[in-house]
């Protein structure tokens, strides 16, 4: 799935093109507006049969600490649980595919996880700017969560190695506004510099189930490197 992103409205800015090309166990989830119905109905098809068998219960493996999924067989399952199971993959594949409706009139992405400690498809948003070298910024960091906000303790700035450019990582722990319970989020970016232009690419992930926040730190890391973006025709 491509996108194309263009600079800033009066800016000399040319175009570039970003796609996201998926790990294995990663789905890139298609939009309304940005692809055809009919690949959008392909792709419902087949990930509702991918997210089914992610989440079908197996064997636990003690040793394999981020996903659930292994080589040993299924456990047998009677006719409610199966059905059970088809609504739940259903379900998480329209609510993959609403966010996904949502974030596209901002060019977003969305792509989703399989398989991490058997939970349903964890979904992450993806996003690429461009702005012009001439006047920096930090929306790189704010994109990221690194401001605002209503955080339990200031929040963790890292700047880890990433291919093709300058990585920032921020983890969070917020205070929800109406529950009050923890969210937990994770936002990794890269920044990658060119005479005419600057290109951030921003991963930000959040949740309230914080057993996840190890395992989504180190798929982060794999997905950041599946954004491949390059320039476009002039």
């Amino acid at each position: 799935m491509t996108t194309t992103i263009n600079g800033a409205p009066g800016t000399d800015l040319a175009g570039w093109t970003w796609r996201v090309d998926p790990p294995d166990g990663w789905l890139v989830v298609p939009a309304t507006g940005l692809d055809t119905p009919d690949s959008i109905t392909l792709w419902e098809r087949e990930s509702t049969a991918a997210v089914r068998e992610s989440i079908e219960p197996r064997p636990a493996d003690p040793g394999d600490l981020q996903a659930s999924a292994s080589p040993a067989d299924p456990v047998e399952l009677d006719d409610e649980a199966r059905t059970a199971l088809d609504r739940m993959a259903a379900e998480a594949v329209a609510n993959l595919r609403a966010f996904a409706d949502g974030m596209a009139p901002d060019g977003h992405r969305v792509a989703a996880r399989l398989g991490v400690l058997g939970r349903g498809p964890v979904p992450v948003l993806v996003a690429v700017g461009v702005s012009d070298p001439a006047e920096p910024d930090d929306g790189l960091l704010a994109a990221l969560g690194a401001t605002g906000g209503y955080p339990i303790a200031p929040p963790t700035v890292e700047y880890p190695e990433v291919p093709d450019g300058d990585g920032v990582r921020v983890v969070r722990l917020d205070i929800g506004e109406e529950t009050g319970g923890a969210w937990m989020s994770v936002g990794l970016g890269r920044r990658t510099e060119h005479p005419d232009a600057v290109v951030d690419t921003v991963l930000v992930w959040r949740t309230q189930d914080l057993l996840l926040g190890a395992a989504m730190v180190e798929w982060l890391d794999e997905l950041l490197a599946a954004v491949l973006i390059t320039r476009s025709a002039a």
